[in-house]
């Protein structure tokens, strides 16, 4: 989960692994690194289930040929979740539209559980149904 990104992003190696095809956007997004330089992209995988707490929640993820991270669910998927996030606790609290609430605890060091690619391209074989444990 990253505040500081205004989508939510698939690394291009990591969406080779989904047996399902992006779609593509109706315009060029020119997406600003950290670093200073610019990517560009027009393609994105709609309505990908992600599980948080055995409870499913969507993301449209767009294509970015990054190495770092395979997926960061940026302010997009935040607020469409009405997430509500203490960095100092390390707690993200869901309040979903249709009244739900949960929170979501990030661990010592990472946020979010490391799993390995084979794991995580087990859970992507059936293309956007897969999922991420958090």
């Amino acid at each position: 989960m990253d505040s500081g990104a205004s989508h939510s992003f698939i690394s291009a190696r990591f969406a080779s692994c989904l047996d399902v095809t992006p779609d593509c956007m109706s315009y060029i997004l020119d997406v600003s690194t950290p670093t200073g330089t610019s990517m560009y992209t027009d393609s994105v995988y709609r309505s990908c289930k992600i599980s948080m707490a055995g409870i499913p929640l969507y993301a449209d993820l767009i294509v970015l040929p990054i190495r770092d991270f395979d997926v960061i669910l940026g302010m997009d998927w935040l607020s469409a979740h009405r997430a509500r996030m203490d960095c100092y606790h390390k707690t993200v609290d869901f309040y979903l539209p249709d009244g739900m609430t949960f929170q979501f605890k990030g661990g010592k060091w990472f946020s979010t559980p490391i799993i390995s690619f084979i794991r995580a391209s087990r859970y992507l074989e059936k293309g956007c149904e897969g999922y991420w444990r958090m």
